[in-house]
């Protein structure tokens, strides 16, 4: 019986012994195959991003061939002569995922007797399934300047679009959007109607719950001029989140500290003053003066040509701002560039930033849309001669082709133009 007895304690001894050794290897098991799937996701989370710059940045990779009738759903008054036009599609179809920061490309029935007129507006909220919203800002021509004439896209836009009427879209693209391969914090600056790509990128971020720390820097003329008043004010209600409002312009009912925090531009003083350092990926939008300081401003700072990108509201060839710091200029030395169009050649000395501009300049009309190298609507067949871009171009393009909104001639050239 005592053996017996001493036998059973030695298999209880033996049989918790083993229910430990296997109860605790379990646990490394477990704690392995959660290890495993964290990499995975990891993994997973960085090949997704990678795919989705790769289709963002390459322009075969489009969400739809031509354009798409879109219905407007909704207008709002933002500011003033700065409307929100929703926009859901005629056929109903869930809308395809866009990258916070791109634009749509619209072609608008101004005169029935011409082809429409192609223009670019950036989406200023995030990606949903639902509807797109772009936001623009009437452009008035510049006073005392009456040989420049008003916008004429965001004149129709906003003078005449109305509810329910229909227009033909282009799918979302460009190159200017948040690099979802880059989990570093982010400035975002905007200035103007050059806040609707920040505003997209910012509400992406919020919407996806990003652990990301986010500075928005807004800069306006005024509260009359400022569009998103209590969007911004919202947003900063969220932990990750900073909002800075600059006014250039008060009006004397404006209150510093309540409805801005800064009087002055958005520049790069302000930002070292609010900022802890220089370590942020910045995105930067806004009219060709304020690109025109701050952006070589970041590179003084320090700040890696790698962690700017920017976009221009306005002339896309602005000065300096499509090469990077250290970059040899292009130069284009005195030729003849001829139009096939108006069967004429004309002399370029070189002072203008495109041959868009040049040819404008000369009474010759070319076709654009997004002044930036990006839509195409420019693109052109070169008969003679070479073109160079200022930049790389945003759209396939064939051997003898250019986009005239940033291409520079090399030597005397011949356009189909």
């Amino acid at each position: 019986m005592l053996g017996m007895a001493f036998g059973i304690v030695l298999l209880g001894v033996f049989g918790i012994r083993v229910m430990r050794a296997a109860y605790g290897g379990g646990r490394r098991v477990r704690a392995a195959q959660r290890r495993i799937g964290g990499r995975r996701r990891v993994f997973v989370e960085q090949l997704e991003a990678t795919l989705k710059w790769a289709r963002a940045t390459r322009p075969i990779y489009k969400a739809w061939s031509g354009t798409r009738p879109f219905r407007v759903a909704g207008i709002v008054d933002e500011a003033e002569g700065c409307k929100s036009f929703y926009l859901v599609p005629v056929d109903g179809r869930p809308l395809p995922r866009f990258e916070p920061g791109q634009y749509l490309t619209f072609q608008l029935p101004i005169d029935l007797r011409q082809k429409p007129l192609v223009r670019c507006y950036s989406l200023s909220e995030h990606p949903r399934e639902d509807y797109y919203r772009v936001t623009i800002k009437q452009v008035e021509a510049p006073v005392g300047k009456p040989d420049i004439p008003a916008g004429r896209g965001s004149g129709y836009f906003c003078e005449q679009v109305k509810l329910g009427a229909t227009l033909d879209v282009q799918a979302p693209q460009g190159a200017f959007f948040l690099d979802p391969t880059n989990e570093l914090p982010v400035v975002l600056v905007g200035s103007g109607i050059g806040i609707t790509p920040i505003l997209s990128m910012a509400n992406s971020i919020v919407h996806e719950r990003s652990p990301r720390e986010v500075f928005v820097f807004a800069g306006f003329g005024n509260s009359r001029e400022q569009p998103f008043r209590e969007h911004l004010r919202e947003l900063a209600s969220h932990d990750k989140v900073q909002v800075d409002v600059s006014y250039s312009r008060p009006m004397p009912a404006d209150r510093l500290g309540r409805d801005y925090e800064h009087r002055g531009r958005v520049d790069v003083a302000r930002l070292r003053e609010v900022l802890p350092s220089n370590n942020y990926c910045f995105y930067v939008c806004g009219p060709p003066g304020m690109m025109e300081s701050l952006v070589p401003a970041l590179r003084e700072w320090g700040v890696p040509e790698s962690h700017i990108r920017f976009e221009a509201f306005g002339p896309a060839s602005v000065k300096g701002l499509s090469r990077g710091a250290g970059s040899d200029k292009i130069e284009s030395e005195p030729c003849a560039v001829g139009f096939s169009s108006t069967e004429t050649t004309c002399r370029w000395s070189g002072e203008y930033e495109s041959l868009l501009e040049f040819a404008e300049s000369q009474g010759v009309v070319l076709d654009y849309g997004c002044r930036a190298g990006n839509c195409g609507q420019c693109l052109v067949s070169v008969r003679h001669g070479k073109v160079v871009h200022v930049k790389k171009p945003g759209v396939p393009m064939g051997e003898n082709e250019c986009l005239t909104c940033i291409g520079l001639p090399q030597g005397d050239v011949e356009l189909e133009a």
